[in-house]
């Protein structure tokens, strides 16, 4: 029996589209399976969208303040920038049209179906049998709701079905990933009285203790009730009011948003009729992102392991040359940048101190340098934050940690560094334009041959005698 496709891809997200046009690159045969309920939700994306929009609202708060001639400034329209939001977002959405998909060869097919493992591997649909060499799932998670006495009785929000512009006055967010610390931010800064609930001992449990200190004092500084260790056992409604306990607290709110740890949602695929495995709700896979079934493999958010863009896509270009050829590509995570956004944006790649210390013990230099020190950040009135680089001795850079403005942007330099093996002495010879953010890069590699400097004896003597006896000989 011959195959229909080289590839038959599963999902309807950025990753799945990604995917879909890399592989028609390559002459492959590809079906891109959507399934019936269009998925133009992205919680990146809407993350995204709103940071920039309360960024435009503290800025143009700030600008009143200060003692101009505001006359002739017409006050922010929210109704307008609803519509520029709308806007983006379909522009957004049009850089993945399935039109332009079609247009290259890849069969769209708007159907859900399921794998079959009998007689052949395949995906059923209502009509018909997709038979092909390899396939790739590239879902969409759904949110994960804790288990609390009254809480489907008294109601929630969750991501998906937030809508801002119908938000109340308080509050509380019970949260257990980074998205949780946007979204409590973003609408403190809308007016809203925001109570955080964390299940762990601090906000970002994977960072070391000067980042989330320094976000988690940001936060409690800004007014954000925070309350850490604490998970919601029990939630009530009491004339009208929605009351939680959290620990020993009882806390009085108009609104809960659930921002959990998100689980795949593999409903009617049949994957355990094709020995795909799930653990803990997540595809199981190994580094070449072959699931259990090796003619079948996942990424992105099928895998949960981060629920950022760039993750993903790395992960598609991976599984798509594996897929169309052979299984021999490996993930490696430690050159793509993370970013979170907090305000100030908080962007890492690499290890983090407390990795770095454990795998290199003494062979490490590790600088940090204030945010106050950049001639940008200071115009901006943006000078909270630091830039921590890692570093081996020889130079090699191992991590960097950005909490500040246009981390996001410096982080991309930082993370090209490291894949190239660039050291921290190529930076050095760098001399950015005056007044920009990645002036931040050259201050710390200026620190880092400082460092290497007093730390080299030898050299200090050397040239100590070189300059004393070359004073001697010029009299």
């Amino acid at each position: 029996m011959s195959l229909d496709y080289d590839l038959v891809i599963i999902g309807n997200t950025p990753e799945a589209f990604f995917a879909a046009s890399q592989a028609i690159k390559f002459k492959a045969r590809v079906a891109l399976v959507l399934g019936e309920t269009p998925n133009d939700y992205s919680l990146e994306t809407n993350s995204l969208i709103l940071n920039y929009f309360t960024y435009l609202h503290r800025h143009w708060h700030n600008f009143t303040q200060w003692y101009l001639n505001l006359h002739s400034v017409p006050q922010l329209n929210y109704t307008d920038l609803k519509q520029w939001k709308h806007e983006v977002k379909q522009q957004i959405k049009e850089l993945t049209n399935r039109e332009k998909l079609a247009k290259l060869g890849v069969d769209i097919i708007e159907e859900s179906g399921e794998f079959c493992r009998l007689p052949k591997l395949g995906f059923v649909l209502k009509n018909r049998t997709l038979r092909s060499r390899r396939y790739l799932l590239a879902m969409n998670p759904i949110s994960m709701i804790p288990k609390i006495q009254g809480l489907a009785e008294v109601g929630y929000i969750t991501p998906e079905t937030l809508n801002i512009d119908q938000l109340p006055e308080n509050i509380v967010i019970l949260s257990q990933t980074s998205l949780g610390i946007e979204l409590a931010q973003q609408l403190n800064y809308l007016g809203k009285n925001i109570t955080l609930i964390i299940e762990n001992n601090n906000i970002l449990l994977q960072e070391d203790k000067d980042v989330f200190q320094l976000i988690q004092s940001i936060l409690e500084a800004e007014g954000i009730k925070l309350f850490l260790n604490n998970s919601i056992t029990q939630v009530k409604k009491i004339e009208g009011k929605k009351w939680i306990q959290a620990g020993n607290q009882a806390i009085e709110t108009d609104e809960i948003i659930i921002i959990n740890q998100r689980k795949l949602n593999t409903k009617g695929l049949n994957l355990e009729g094709v020995k795909v495995d799930i653990e803990n709700n997540k595809i199981k896979a190994n580094n070449k992102l072959q699931t259990t079934n090796p003619n079948i493999y996942a990424c992105g958010r099928a895998m949960e392991q981060y629920n950022l863009f760039n993750i993903a896509k790395y992960e598609a270009s991976i599984a798509i040359k594996n897929t169309i050829f052979y299984p021999i590509f490996k993930v490696d995570y430690h050159s793509h940048p993370v970013r979170v956004f907090t305000n100030p944006i908080f962007s890492r790649v690499g290890l983090t101190e407390t990795q770095a210390k454990y795998k290199y013990k003494n062979d490490l230099i590790i600088i940090k340098q204030n945010y106050k020190t950049l001639i940008k950040a200071t115009i901006l009135d943006e000078t909270t934050g630091f830039c921590k680089l890692i570093t081996r001795r020889n130079g090699l850079i191992l991590g960097c940690h950005i909490i500040g403005n246009n981390s996001n942007e410096i982080i991309n330099i930082v993370a090209f560094a490291m894949k190239n093996e660039i050291k921290i002495q190529k930076i050095y010879q760098l001399f950015p334009a005056y007044g920009t953010t990645s002036e931040m890069l050259f201050q710390i590699a200026q620190k880092w041959q400082e460092k290497k400097y007093k730390d080299n004896k030898l050299l200090n003597n050397c040239l100590e005698t070189l300059l004393f006896w070359r004073r001697k000989w010029m009299k």
